[in-house]
């Protein structure tokens, strides 16, 4: 089969396609005959070598997300069956024409979902439930702040937001097209942060009062400055490091304001 193969950290170039064998499921295995594949940001941590939990050796077929048609099981799986339509996610071995995984982390897609749209159920869809829901507590007629708004992550939490109650998302991107995409997608308020200090903008927006919650996927110098523009009892939910690691110091302002602030990962919660 068909399968891109990174044999060296780095950039995007360094994938290369190469054959090699079809995959054997073991007991507790699903094989899937690929028709889409997912590209997220761990896969791009991954390939540079900066993921917190990278594959045992080099080389290795990279691919966190893959949709597809069930080929073979193992021996002891009974909840999926040959020829269903199904999504996955696994560690690596994704980008490939099979794909080998776990029965357990397998759900079955409905004949009106497309294998494309299927991808987003693992991962993104379920971050960007837990940020609105879980750890935002989200409530209608809230003004949020949104951090890479026209990401896969950020473009399903406007659309919750925008369906569950009079809410108002003020995206943040760092291109006039990707403001535009959030146009489209439903956000109210749209900020280039490479153009405009988003601090001084928010609060305009607000007329000072300051957002209730900052849904933030970048952290690094941004934590901070988020502290700024959310209203006193109001929220800071972080769950991504794009912008580097970054951290929230125990300022005054952060006490004064009485801010509450959830840090998380969707893989704990998918483990426990």
């Amino acid at each position: 089969m068909k399968a891109v193969r990174l044999d060296e950290y780095g950039p995007a170039e360094n994938f290369k396609i190469v054959d090699v064998p079809i995959p054997e499921p073991g007991e507790n295995e699903v094989l899937i005959k690929a028709e889409a594949a997912g590209l997220v940001f761990a896969d791009t941590l991954m390939r540079r070598g900066d993921y917190l939990n990278l594959p045992p050796s080099m080389p290795f077929i990279p691919g966190r997300e893959v949709a597809g048609i069930v080929e073979k099981v193992g021996a002891k799986v009974t909840n999926v069956k040959p020829g269903m339509r199904v999504t996955a996610n696994m560690h690596t071995g994704g980008y490939a024409e099979y794909a080998k995984v776990y029965a357990k982390d397998v759900i079955r897609l409905p004949d009106r979902v497309s294998f494309s749209q299927g991808l987003v159920y693992h991962i993104n869809l379920r971050i960007a439930y837990l940020a609105y829901y879980t750890f935002g507590k989200i409530q209608p007629n809230s003004t949020i702040l949104l951090h890479a708004a026209a990401g896969g992550i950020g473009s399903l939490i406007t659309q919750i937001a925008k369906r569950r109650g009079k809410n108002v998302v003020i995206a943040l991107s760092s291109s006039e097209e990707k403001l535009e995409y959030c146009r489209a997608n439903g956000a109210d308020y749209l900020i280039n942060y490479r153009t405009t200090d988003y601090v001084e903008e928010v609060l305009r927006i607000t007329c000072g009062k300051g957002v209730d919650v900052s849904l933030n996927s970048v952290s690094g110098e941004t934590l901070e400055k988020d502290i700024r523009v959310i209203r006193p009892l109001g929220r800071l939910v972080i769950y991504g490091y794009a912008g580097g690691k970054g951290f929230v110091n125990q300022s005054d302002m952060v006490v004064l304001k009485s801010l509450t602030i959830n840090h998380f990962s969707v893989y704990t919660v998918m483990e426990r």
